[in-house]
């Protein structure tokens, strides 16, 4: 798969055989201490949509990409801008989950002419950590580990998604997981997402512990002309949980711009 060096960092990203410029491109984002395997159920999917690139990267220090991981929100946002321009990317439907949300409401505050539309999954305009959980980052983070996948998603969900998330934690950097999860709790433009003014989506999980629905139900009343779809049966991690609705919901949406 390609890898693209930005400020001196090797980035691994999945995407379309080749980039059409006269496209739109589907560019997926994963949240805190994740990596592309966050949306591996959708490659498949992306794949078959004639009409649009993808592309999903690895942020710097998860994955397969190279660095340190950022310390913020707004850096990660300045990365991506980065990654962006030197792809070339036009037109951009950004997926954002949980931190990688935060960070497609950041880039269309900043630079709404990048994107054609935005889609908001499982996340919020604040994202408030409890100082139990980076505690438990910090102090005990096999603890964490072992824990982490059980609040990610319903009881009911495969044991298969639970055993791969725990895997893909113990292969992150404790302190990338740990700065991340300190950038999405010191993230709140509760004060400026009304401003965002480009086509919306907002997905939730009806039983995500992580961003509860009342984060979602923010985003829509802020955010002119949003969509709110709810996923039943689904938690934190709704694009694994409940992949067909999933994939289901972004095709009605991307169909209609």
């Amino acid at each position: 798969m390609p890898t693209k060096q930005i400020n001196g960092d090797e980035i691994y990203y999945i995407s379309s055989n080749k980039i059409d410029s006269s496209k739109p491109t589907l560019f997926l984002l994963h949240g805190a201490g994740q990596s592309h395997l966050t949306w591996e159920y959708q490659v498949e999917f992306l794949s078959s949509l004639n009409d649009f690139n993808f592309l999903i990267p690895d942020l710097p220090g998860h994955g397969k990409s190279k660095g340190e991981g950022l310390k913020s929100v707004s850096e990660y946002t300045e990365f991506l801008k980065e990654l962006i321009n030197e792809l070339g990317l036009k037109e951009i439907i950004f997926i954002g989950h949980s931190m990688g949300g935060a960070i497609a409401q950041v880039l269309a505050l900043d630079r709404p002419e990048y994107l054609k539309a935005i889609i908001l999954v499982c996340t919020g305009a604040l994202m408030s950590v409890a100082r139990e959980t980076l505690l438990a980052v910090k102090n005990n983070y096999n603890t964490f580990c072992e824990i982490s996948p059980t609040r990610s998603f319903t009881e009911k969900a495969p044991e298969i998604l639970k055993t791969k998330f725990k895997e893909g934690l113990l292969n992150t950097d404790q302190k990338v997981v740990y700065h991340d999860l300190i950038a999405c709790n010191k993230f709140d433009i509760s004060d400026k997402v009304s401003d965002i003014n480009i086509p919306t989506l907002i997905i939730a999980g009806k039983e995500d512990i992580l961003t509860p629905v009342k984060y979602s139900e923010y985003l829509n009343h802020q955010i002119y002309d949003s969509e709110l779809t709810f996923i039943e049966g689904s938690g934190h991690f709704v694009m694994q949980e409940k992949r067909d609705e999933f994939n289901e919901v972004i095709s009605n949406f991307i169909n209609e711009l």
